[in-house]
């Protein structure tokens, strides 16, 4: 089959730190590796140049202004009329959460008679859908979306029945995420102890990492509080990223006597990941989290609230441990059995890779996102 060219619109993309923008970047970087042409049409923020290549995707930065409602109209309006100017180069367009962007890409493949493809990501209750029913607009703007009739992918059961509340009759498949199950992967011992001399952790101490978004809904100060008393003296928790609650969890790990270690964003995330011993998750809400997915391939045993798309990937007791969204004592005592438990956190993470390589393999999801983008069933 002849290569296809595919414009991705993503109101956030690469260097941006999240979980819709890292799956946005990796189905990007899969289809570009196996020769399809891959547009990103993204806002320009932070002084970034307006155009340039990375890891074989055309990134292009729209300009925008204003805030709020402002800049997202002058992206919308932007990206509809790359598409309609460049319609003659691409063959699908794929929007990556359902707030303007989506509406863009719906509105331009109608018009043109293209798959346009609408990605709903997010938690239950805290993601695009639900930030757009609370306003008159927002409301608007899902009916428009349900109107135009793209077709609509949910990581999660869970999402694709929040997303048929709002989106009317909507026809919505549910489609994991994927993850690159040959970049994360368990690595030797030798390896993972000079990995570990390179990030400066303890050889022996039980490792537990988180990786992504340091914002609220991930309730990452809550977790810490209750880690630091339950898990034992040979533990640490390593966060690695950024976000509005750096400063919070600064202050924590200032006052841990070093058992709490924050580390900056980073794109070589495979080798902390390869030197850890658990992956902790302990939001409010979720969809399917990229950085739960690369933990699991990678080894690690997931500790992590029992919400969303959390609870439907990972098999407590099988390949991780969950506690209830609320549940202190239970997360003390998860915490607890990965931190003395010999052999727990890998047998644990053993399952875990195991069950990425059955369910959420990247070159499975891309295989079904190309029959998509040409039109098919």
């Amino acid at each position: 089959m002849r290569p296809l060219s595919v414009v991705m619109v993503s109101a956030g993309f690469w260097p941006a730190v999240g979980g819709a923008e890292r799956q946005a970047l990796e189905l990007s970087a899969a289809l570009a590796a196996r020769g399809h042409r891959v547009t990103v049409l993204t806002r320009r923020v932070g002084g970034l140049a307006s155009r340039e290549t990375y890891r074989g995707v055309d990134i292009r930065r729209l300009p925008v202004w204003g805030r709020g409602a402002f800049d997202a109209s002058f992206f919308l309006l932007g990206a509809f009329a790359w598409l309609l100017g460049h319609w003659i180069e691409w063959d699908a367009v794929h929007a990556h959460l359902a707030g303007s962007p989506a509406l863009t890409a719906a509105l331009a493949g109608r018009l043109l008679g293209r798959p346009a493809l609408v990605k709903l990501g997010g938690g239950r209750g805290i993601g695009e859908l639900a930030i757009s029913s609370r306003t008159a607009l927002g409301r608007a703007k899902l009916r428009a979306l349900g109107a135009l009739r793209p077709r609509f992918l949910a990581v999660v059961p869970d999402l694709a029945e929040e997303g048929r509340e709002f989106l009317g009759s909507a026809d919505i498949e549910v489609l994991p995420n994927g993850v690159d199950d040959a970049r994360y992967r368990p690595v030797g011992e030798g390896r993972r102890r000079a990995l570990r001399e390179t990030f400066g952790w303890e050889q022996d101490a039980v490792v537990f990492l988180y990786t992504g978004r340091f914002s609220p809904e991930k309730r990452l100060p809550w977790f810490l509080r209750s880690w630091l008393g339950a898990s034992g003296e040979n533990s640490i928790a390593v966060l690695v990223g950024d976000g509005p609650e750096r400063a919070a969890l600064q202050a924590a790990a200032d006052a841990s006597f070093g058992r709490i270690r924050l580390m900056a964003s980073r794109d070589d995330l495979e080798g902390a990941y390869a030197a850890a011993d658990a992956f902790f998750l302990p939001s409010t809400s979720e969809g399917l989290s990229n950085a739960l997915l690369e933990a699991m391939s990678s080894g690690l045993a997931p500790l992590a609230s029992r919400v969303g798309g959390t609870a439907e990937t990972v098999e407590d007791g099988v390949t991780g441990l969950l506690f209830g969204r609320d549940d202190e004592e239970g997360l003390k005592r998860a915490a607890r059995r990965l931190a003395t438990e010999k052999g727990l956190a890998a047998r644990l993470g053993a399952a875990a890779r195991a069950r990425v390589e059955e369910h959420y393999a990247l070159a499975r999801v891309v295989d079904r996102i190309e029959t998509l983008y040409r039109g098919g069933a």
